[in-house]
């Protein structure tokens, strides 16, 4: 890609970010909000989920928190780009002598990556001070780090893939609200996959939300941790964590390859 792609991608990422900035109440909010959604179910959770984790449910609890933020940050990461639809920002845009219009979606996945690792960190650090720490080391925090990059880019893709089929923002957000729930709690977020029966197990971890959530929690909460370790004993056998990255790696080159041919379409 040439000097002038990049160019063009970084002015308009920059747009993202003074969005940003105009609208403090967003950001913080976005901030606040996935340490609200922990708060509450520790709150309520708590002494019914320890005996069932075997162990502090917020250390538990905290790897979900994460994964839940990036997934459901992700998930709206299409949503500005419909708004400019709606308001014909999008069509100047378009009709400006770009030289590749993928970098009108490409600028906004990199602003909902980044404001998305931003709340992760808010997590962690506010985590940290309630007395969770990492266990994993350098490696596992290259390893947590992997699994959340590999769902925000997922599922980025998918949301900005609806974000050109859909005309309205409120039928997006609609399909949003539908999907988000089912695949939050029909994963090991807030529960361990060993307390589950056996057949939602199974259906449970090709769920790419537990994808990620088993390795980020095994690298946070074990300090001898191994990619061979085993993670969940299900009826299609023992799965480990390479097992759980090729699952999100194929996820993300299924929604890549969707997104792209729904773009090179919309965008053409």
């Amino acid at each position: 890609m040439s000097s002038h792609f990049w160019q063009e991608t970084r002015v308009q990422t920059w747009r993202w970010f003074l969005h940003s900035k105009r609208r403090p109440v967003v950001v913080i909010s976005g901030l606040m909000q996935p340490i609200i959604w922990m708060t509450l179910f520790v709150l309520v959770l708590q002494d019914s989920m320890e005996q069932a984790v075997g162990s502090n449910y917020l250390d538990f609890v905290t790897p979900g928190a994460l994964l839940f933020t990036a997934f459901n940050a992700a998930l709206n990461a299409g949503v500005p780009i419909l708004f400019d639809r709606e308001m014909g920002f999008l069509d100047r845009i378009r009709a400006a002598p770009l030289v590749d219009r993928f970098s009108i979606v490409l600028s906004s996945a990199i602003h909902i990556s980044v404001m998305t690792l931003l709340q992760c960190f808010v997590i962690v650090a506010a985590t940290s001070v309630l007395g969770v720490s990492f266990a994993g080391g350098f490696m596992g925090a290259i390893v947590g780090l992997l699994a959340l990059i590999l769902v925000i880019f997922g599922f980025t893709s998918v949301s900005l893939g609806l974000a050109f089929q859909f005309k309205k923002h409120f039928e997006m957000l609609a399909v949003i609200m539908i999907v988000t729930l089912p695949m939050i709690f029909l994963s090991s977020a807030f529960a361990p996959l060993e307390k589950l029966p056996d057949w939602l197990r199974t259906a449970v971890v090709f769920n790419p939300v537990t994808m990620a959530i088993e390795p980020l929690r095994m690298v946070y909460s074990n300090a001898d941790w191994t990619m061979s370790m085993t993670l969940a004993d299900t009826a299609i056998g023992e799965l480990n964590a390479w097992h759980f990255f090729a699952g999100l790696i194929a996820f993300n080159l299924l929604c890549g390859n969707w997104a792209r041919k729904v773009l090179a379409k919309k965008l053409a």
